[in-house]
């Protein structure tokens, strides 16, 4: 009992004394508020980042492997003369056997081939995307029909003109109708809409007509209806492409079996493939680099804490070692009467790691607020985790810890009868 007396009686000292000079104390400690909810601020809108990427890569499936036509950076200064001015480019057929037929852990292969078309209704006109496919694209897209049915064996195999339209392009096109079962006309040809669905990941999705406006249809279907050439026209006059598959996906066993047919998929296909007219995407690899990136900022904003403490503590040990001189009387004093060297070590300590906790928690404070403005202003996600308060609050206190000690052990070490002489 007596020991927390006297601990309680040395830690009211401490906190006495930091009262008396409070003014002082608030702008020692002003340096450690702003590292503290500065590095909370950036852990903060960094994890944000980061959780947003990988979800949008999680959304193409981590057991897939996506192979996308690309068309080289050159061909338009090329445009082919000697086919008839038509662009070729991307993958083939050839491909899609290949793959099928070497790459080991394939669960499902599903081919894609994408058009531009103009999607008409009474009254309307838009530039929509086509999508071309089989019915197991909408497993390993992950996507959900929200009214109405996915595309069927039966639609593939029969090559009905069915489609499978997004909820945006529905609000566009029959904006106070139901669209199950209405007409919509790709160019000149009639669709059926059988099905409404949420979206598509955007980089399943691709590029080409207006935001989120896209069709699915069976790829049975769209090469009897369109064949495999895009032709567009405008202003400036018409271009023709031909691409045989847009877009192959490869869904995998496992993880393993990702990693293992991706490096399979690259050597076969780039062996056949004259022009880089090609991409392979695996969204395995890529949220591995969204993880070791985050850890890399998240280190590197550390580092920038770490400095910007270092300089409040440098703050705090300059004005510690004032108080030391200012105070040298009161230690002789309490020697006098008994203290020994420990408490008084114990009282600066007290006094410098109470004034890094209170910035650090005042810097918390701060920091939560900040990503809340951050969302609220410029609509970016944020994540204020545990670890995101506690480890800039740990290390302020730590900083404090290090920077009383000089000075804590400067004023242990002066002599009583000399420090009770001094004027």
């Amino acid at each position: 009992m007596k020991a927390v007396h006297k601990a309680a009686d040395i830690i009211g000292l401490g906190l006495h004394s930091l009262v008396v000079h409070l003014g002082r104390s608030a702008l020692t400690a002003l340096g450690i508020v702003f590292a503290v909810w500065s590095v909370i601020a950036m852990l903060a809108i960094n994890e944000g980042f980061s959780y947003e990427a990988q979800q949008a890569l999680r959304e193409l499936g981590s057991d897939n492997i996506i192979i996308e036509s690309a068309k080289p950076p050159d061909m338009e200064s090329k445009a082919s003369q000697d086919s008839g001015g038509i662009l070729r480019y991307g993958l083939l057929h050839a491909d899609v056997r290949r793959l099928r037929g070497n790459v080991p852990g394939i669960r499902r292969c599903v081919t894609v081939h994408r058009t531009i078309k103009y999607g008409y209704r009474p009254g309307r006109n838009l530039r929509v995307s086509v999508i071309a496919t089989e019915p197991t694209y909408a497993d390993v897209a992950r996507i959900e029909t929200t009214r109405g049915r996915f595309l069927s064996a039966a639609d593939l195999i029969r090559q009905k003109a069915h489609c499978v339209i997004t909820e945006s392009l529905a609000r566009r096109l029959f904006p106070v109708e139901d669209p199950l079962g209405k007409t919509l006309r790709l160019g000149e040809e009639p669709f059926t809409v059988i099905g409404v669905l949420a979206k598509l990941p955007p980089a399943l999705a691709g590029e080409g007509g207006e935001m989120g406006s896209h069709v699915i249809i069976p790829i049975t279907s769209g090469k009897m209806r369109f064949g495999e050439y895009t032709i567009m026209f405008g202003t400036g006059g018409g271009t023709a492409e031909l691409v045989e598959v847009s877009q192959i996906i490869l869904q995998m066993d496992d993880e393993k079996a990702v990693l293992h047919g991706a490096n399979i998929s690259r050597h076969l296909i780039g062996r056949f493939h004259e022009q880089e007219d090609y991409e392979i995407k695996v969204p395995l690899e890529l949220i591995e680099q969204q993880k070791k990136q985050r850890r890399l900022w998240n280190i590197m904003f550390l580092t920038i804490a770490s400095i910007s403490l270092v300089v409040g503590g440098i703050g705090i040990m300059n004005i510690m070692l004032a108080s030391v001189t200012e105070r040298t009387r009161e230690i002789g004093v309490r020697r006098a009467l008994g203290a020994k060297r420990r408490d008084i070590v114990t009282q600066f300590l007290v006094e410098s790691v109470t004034l890094t906790t209170v910035g650090g928690l005042i810097g918390i404070g701060i920091g939560l607020l900040v990503p809340s403005l951050v969302e609220w202003m410029l609509k970016l996600r944020t994540i204020v985790s545990a670890a995101t308060l506690l480890l800039p609050l740990g290390m302020a206190i730590a900083v404090g810890l290090v920077a009383g000690l000089y000075p804590a052990f400067r004023a242990a070490r002066l002599d009583p009868i000399v420090a009770l002489r001094h004027e």
